[in-house]
């Protein structure tokens, strides 16, 4: 009898070590749950009721699934672009840390992460750690294979939808440089009178700073002080500056009255805002800042061997990865304190490729893949196709109504003030409808093209990557993993 017990509790312990060995992807089978809320801007989070919104069906959805709350994160306006937000660090801080969290409740995937494959990755990751990742709205097994692969798809589709709202905002940027207005943070020196209004209608003066930045401009422009002199003037007249930030105040043409920057290609466009200082000022002072022997020098680090130079990340300190030559061979280095990542570029940049074949697919699946996605972004673009008609109708209505104004006033049967008045708000309304109707003009003609290229794309990520030239393996690094990767 004593030697069956015997047995019996081997049996038991061998059976303990087992569970844990081969079940790790569920080692978490509890109810506890954390509600993560989210949304992309200030205005977002000050004057609607999202957020709340948010938190309502997640929590009921907890109450109906029998999951407890054990936790809530976020609440506030967090872009989902990175994954670096504070708010989502920290939510996943404390669901990795505390082993009884089984589910991460967001509203929908696209509240979660919009960084597509580097989203979907971290979604593997989790559920290897018994968490899942689960879209009260959109209800679905990411347990199973299909499962999965619906959720890789929305982590996906959001990435491609945020490139696209990326790709539209920059064109609508770009139409206000062109037009003469700034429409970033406001420039040392100036205040933006309308912060809060659109970049059309920014007035800038200039202030005290302006003043004495002024007088530096004319100091560089005189050649007598050295940069570090005239910064010290100003940092006894309380200017927070350096050299360096000084160096970009003399070279920034905004100085000047004018505008540009790479959206458009460097083109010099006069500003609507009033020049800090005379353009043959400008001129003499950068003319002197250019006969500096360390100004003008190109610092492109760029090298074929090193193709992951910085975009790679030592795992415990975050220091980006540096590249040195010794003996014929070249190495990855981290050179922060505490970091021993010391490797062989060759090693790790056959490591990188073989972790780009996790993100191929089988070819046998490439017309079943087509499918799917295609009719996923159908279905999302005929939303948008609705959304636009109904501002098109919109806009059609205000330009009517503009249009009869105008008529009245030609025949003197409106005041000049009310018609300016009112002129004004309908002008007001058509920019706004005309700014949404950028952002929900799609254009699915050349779809079925697109799907098939990134197709091809993804069948041999690692091939195309290893036979890239420089440029293309680093397009392709920022598709894959937008954030960069870590390596210890």
């Amino acid at each position: 009898m004593a030697k069956n017990n015997g047995r019996a509790d081997l049996l038991a312990t061998l059976q303990s070590v087992t569970s844990k060995q081969y079940n790790r992807s569920e080692v978490r089978r509890g109810t506890a749950a954390v509600i993560y809320t989210r949304v992309s801007s200030q205005e977002q989070a000050e004057n609607n009721s999202s957020l709340e919104i948010q938190a309502k069906l997640c929590a009921e959805f907890a109450k109906r699934k029998g999951l407890v709350v054990k936790e809530s994160f976020g609440g506030t306006y967090e872009s989902a672009k990175t994954d670096g937000r504070k708010e989502f660090q920290r939510m996943l801080s404390y669901a990795r840390k505390n082993k009884d969290i089984s589910s991460i409740l967001v509203y929908n995937f696209d509240r979660f992460s919009r960084t597509g494959p580097a989203a979907a990755q971290l979604s593997i990751e989790l559920r290897k750690l018994g968490i899942a990742i689960i879209s009260v709205t959109q209800e679905i097994d990411s347990s199973t294979p299909s499962g999965s692969l619906q959720e890789n798809f929305f982590h996906l589709f959001n990435h491609y939808d945020n490139q696209q709202r990326a790709s539209r905002t920059a064109t609508n940027t770009r139409e206000v440089m062109l037009k003469g207005y700034w429409p970033y943070a406001t420039p040392m020196g100036y205040q933006n009178l309308k912060p809060k209004h659109r970049a059309c209608e920014h007035v800038y003066d200039i202030t005290e700073e302006g003043k004495w930045l002024r007088k530096a401009f004319q100091w560089k422009a005189e050649g007598v002080l050295t940069n570090v002199e005239i910064v010290d003037r100003l940092k006894v007249r309380g200017l927070k500056l350096n050299t360096s930030n000084f160096k970009w105040i003399l070279s920034n043409p905004f100085y000047a009255g004018f505008v540009t920057g790479r959206l458009v290609n460097g083109q010099l466009i006069e500003g609507k805002h009033p020049a800090l200082v005379e353009l043959d000022t400008f001129l003499k002072a950068n003319d002197l800042l250019s006969q500096a022997t360390n100004v003008g020098i190109a610092k492109v680090p760029r090298r074929e061997d090193l193709p992951l130079k910085v975009f790679v990340r030592e795992e415990h300190t975050g220091s980006p990865l540096t590249g040195y030559k010794t003996k014929g061979n070249w190495y990855y280095k981290a050179r922060a304190k505490g970091a021993g990542v010391n490797v062989r570029a060759e090693a790790l940049n056959s490591l990188f490729s073989k972790s780009l074949r996790a993100f191929e697919y089988d070819k046998k699946y490439k017309k079943v893949l087509a499918e799917k996605i295609e009719a996923s972004l159908q279905k999302r673009l005929a939303s948008a196709f609705e959304e636009a008609k109904s501002l098109k109708k919109r806009l059609t209505e205000l330009e009517s109504q503009l249009e009869e104004m105008e008529e009245r006033y030609a025949l003197g049967k409106l005041k000049e003030e009310t018609f300016e008045k009112f002129a004004d708000k309908y002008r007001g309304e058509m920019e706004e409808v005309k700014t949404e109707l950028a952002k929900s003009d799609i254009d699915s003609s050349n779809l079925k093209k697109a799907v098939e290229k990134a197709l091809t794309i993804a069948q041999n990520l690692s091939g195309l990557w290893v036979l890239g030239d420089y440029d293309v393996k680093r397009k392709l690094q920022q598709l894959v993993f937008p954030e960069g990767v870590l390596y210890s």
